[in-house]
């Protein structure tokens, strides 16, 4: 009984000899990309590797416009859709001995391509690597969210949710195809992380133009990637803690210090320079016609001050130039407490506006009254909300009555159509003007219907002036307003009404 108690001690002592050990320097290490990946995408991937410089896979085939970037090589070998032709040259320099896995991050720029035309393209791609390399693990990508409303471009029509869902579904039908072929293709979900319960891209990883990612999410990005390499063990990535910071100021970069919770290993990132935050405390001269007045401005974070000229551009950094036709609406607002600006030190002129912002520069424009009643009749309009008095005083001077009965939609991107009708019922709906008589002036555009509930604010805007069309037969009624395109109205319609009184 002793031998056999003795035999079965040992046996054991063997099996815990041989189990890896349980201190903090035996923990499973981070995830390294190594140098059997292959990463191949668009100008999405490019700034992946920019803002991840820790990232060392063997190749990364992007492209950004049409620079190629340091470290990052073009792909392409389609003549046709624009990109350089480098794919070719360059994938098949590969051996079988180069890579084990492959990332493949494309399909943005192919938003507007016919499903099928995407596939075909795409299994070439496939074919080309499954050739050098059959037993390969290849990642094919859903494509990032995007928001189209934040989306500048000539392609707005192209770049919607729909087409990002139809590309993200054509994705899931290759990684099948190919799967059914017996290749190793696996689904890599970068769309979900990013997007709102609406689909849209989450604003905080959005760099402000809807299509590409800030700072914080190319490193979301770059954690994504590699918790899904590692076949989502998230205690195979970096879980970085901030250890130390050193503070930036106005004027001077600081640093922030890292350290990996799992590995120990450490990382600094620079923590750029603030700038300052300008706001104008007094005006000293006021403006004349074609000359700037003085102000002195004073810093918000460290309280220096200057005096400089009456100008909104010595707080904005994103002002418009002198002679761009919102310059002196964006002055106006600014130095009338109509708006402080989306930040500290951006106005946003390029920004949509919200039903609303809209509101409350109304209601700043006139003096930010107090309404007469405290019944709220919308049930998507808090108490404590920015907007509450603006709202409620709207609707008591009948500029609006909300979307419905029980609604205001105080989120909502305000249209060009919406603009001119809260505008025109703040002026006390006032009949078309026309100088020659008092007869209902002919309407210049073919998009505005006589039924539409914008007609009319239409046609007195038009000739008084306010706001003329997008072209010179449409007004462009379901247009959405940018920040610069609203106070430029609001301006034209206050020096109307200064006018007329």
């Amino acid at each position: 009984m002793k031998k056999r108690l003795l035999a079965l001690v040992l046996v054991l002592a063997c099996i815990l000899t041989a189990l890896p050990a349980a201190s903090g320097s035996d923990t499973v290490p981070c995830l390294t990309v190594d140098s059997k990946l292959v990463i191949i995408g668009d100008s999405n991937t490019v700034y992946l590797k920019k803002n991840n410089p820790d990232i060392q896979p063997a190749r990364i085939f992007a492209r950004v416009n049409a620079t190629i970037a340091e470290c990052v090589e073009n792909w392409s070998r389609y003549p046709a859709d624009g990109y350089s032709q480098c794919i070719n040259a360059l994938i098949l320099s590969l051996t079988a001995e180069d890579f084990d896995t492959v990332v493949i991050n494309i399909g943005t720029n192919n938003a507007g391509t016919p499903t099928e035309t995407f596939k075909e393209k795409y299994r070439i791609l496939l074919d080309l690597l499954y050739e050098k390399k059959p037993d390969a693990v290849i990642y094919v990508c859903k494509i990032l969210p995007i928001n189209p409303a934040k989306y500048p471009g000539p392609y707005y029509n192209v770049f919607t949710i729909a087409n990002i869902n139809r590309i993200n579904s054509a994705v899931v039908d290759l990684q099948q195809e190919y799967a059914a072929k017996g290749y190793d293709t696996r689904v890599m979900d970068l769309n979900t992380p990013f997007k709102t319960a609406s689909g849209v891209l989450i604003p905080t990883y959005d760099s402000g133009g809807g299509i590409h990612l800030s700072t914080s999410g190319y490193h979301k990005l770059n954690e994504v990637i590699q918790t899904a390499l590692a076949q989502g063990n998230p205690n195979a990535n970096h879980a970085w803690e901030q250890t130390a910071l050193q503070a930036p100021t106005c004027l001077e970069a600081g640093e922030a210090q890292y350290s990996c919770s799992v590995c120990g290993a450490v990382k600094t990132e620079a923590a750029p320079a603030l700038g300052h935050a300008w706001s104008c405390v007094e005006i000293l001269t006021p403006s004349t016609e074609g000359t700037h007045g003085t102000a002195r401005y004073s810093c918000s974070r460290c309280g220096e001050t200057k005096t400089d000229k009456l100008c909104a551009d010595a707080v904005f950094t994103d002002m418009p130039d002198e002679t761009h036709w919102a310059h002196i609406p964006i002055d106006w607002a600014y130095f009338n407490g109509i708006t402080s600006g989306k930040t500290a030190t951006t106005f946003g002129p390029k920004d949509t506006c919200t039903r609303a912002q809209v509101v409350t520069f109304l209601w700043s424009a006139a003096g930010k009254p107090e309404p007469q009643t405290a019944t709220n009749p919308f049930t998507d309009v808090e108490a404590d909300a920015y907007y509450f008095k603006p709202v409620l005083w709207a609707v008591e001077q009948g500029i609006t009555s909300g979307k419905t009965a029980t609604t205001f939609a105080p989120k909502a991107t305000c249209t060009r159509a919406e603009v001119v009708t809260f505008l025109w019922n703040a002026a006390g709906r006032p009949e078309p003007w026309l100088e020659d008589g008092p007869n209902e002036p002919d309407c210049p555009f073919t998009d505005v219907k006589e039924d539409s509930f914008c007609y009319h604010p239409m046609l007195w805007a038009y000739y008084s002036g306010v706001t003329g069309g997008t072209t010179a037969t449409t007004f462009g009624p379901r247009a959405n307003c940018t920040r610069a395109q609203v106070v430029t109205f609001l301006y034209k319609s206050a020096a109307l009404n200064a006018l007329e009184e």
